[in-house]
């Protein structure tokens, strides 16, 4: 898994020096926190509550994990079976192919937390999006941030199951999922305002309560109304729950999908699409 990370990293930073990768990983971030910005400062003279924009904008800051780490790890199978064509390889390598994968998630894990840290950075300092360090609750937090990291590692086996079966265009499809996500689990309006259906379906994901969470034990209140009413530890004791269950249904259709793409001979596949 080591050697995974190491490899990943010399991939993602495409074999160039460090410092000159440190600045091209620092710049998309930079742009989204800007971006974010720009929209805070138009709707700021109109806002009624202050507090659920910062609510909002932490969910902003922290779904760039989902982002990084589910388009991530489809690109790492589509990368390596269409374009460096070595995927075969790989999964014959005696690591095996999901103990490579986890070994490149750590990257996306550390790229995710440098634009986390970003896009916090600026609407700290240049938004004024600031909370009372004093009243985060840090030991549900740090359990919250960690279950949340779980379940974006497993997210991303899965659509890498998925990748093997899908020639290109699954990156499309990944793309899309990020967007699916960032509108369906509150992370810039509350699922209150969802209907009745995408609600329910909402609620069947962790990243639905990651977020409710992050935002209650960080600056000490939530976006939904609906989640707002259930006590701490029922809304910890939810998330284990669903993470742990999207974790194990991740793994079962990850596994599932890699030996139907073996059956296809999919893995050594070049669609050139």
């Amino acid at each position: 898994m080591r050697t995974a990370a190491w490899l990943g990293w010399q991939i993602e930073s495409n074999w160039t020096a460090p410092f000159l990768f440190v600045v091209y990983a620092v710049l998309r971030p930079l742009a989204m926190a800007l971006i974010l910005a720009g929209m805070y400062w138009a709707v700021a003279p109109e806002a009624a509550r202050r507090e659920a924009f910062i609510g909002f904008y932490l969910a902003n800051a922290f779904h760039v994990y989902v982002t990084q780490v589910m388009v991530g790890m489809g690109w790492v199978v589509v990368e390596e079976r269409e374009d460096y064509e070595t995927l075969k390889y790989v999964y014959t390598s005696p690591m095996g192919m999901l103990t490579y994968l986890a070994g490149r998630s750590t990257v996306k894990l550390v790229l995710g937390t440098v634009s986390m840290l970003l896009a916090l950075g600026v609407g700290w300092f240049a938004l004024g999006l600031r909370w009372d360090w004093a009243s985060v609750a840090w030991g549900p937090f740090l359990l919250t941030y960690g279950l949340g990291l779980v379940a974006c590692v497993y997210l991303g086996f899965l659509v890498a199951g998925a990748a093997m079966l899908l020639p290109r265009i699954a990156i499309t499809l990944n793309e899309a999922l990020a967007v699916a996500f960032y509108l369906l689990c509150g992370v810039i309006f509350p699922i209150d305002l969802l209907p009745a259906g995408l609600r329910h379906l909402a609620l069947a994901f962790p990243f639905t309560y990651w977020y409710e969470a992050l935002r209650r034990f960080l600056i000490g209140q939530g976006a939904s109304q609906q989640l707002s009413a259930w006590p701490d530890g029922l809304l910890l004791t939810v998330l284990a729950a669903t993470t742990l269950a999207f974790a194990i249904l991740s793994h079962w259709g990850y596994m599932a999908m890699e030996r139907h793409a073996r059956r296809l001979g999919r893995l050594d596949q070049t669609t050139l699409f």
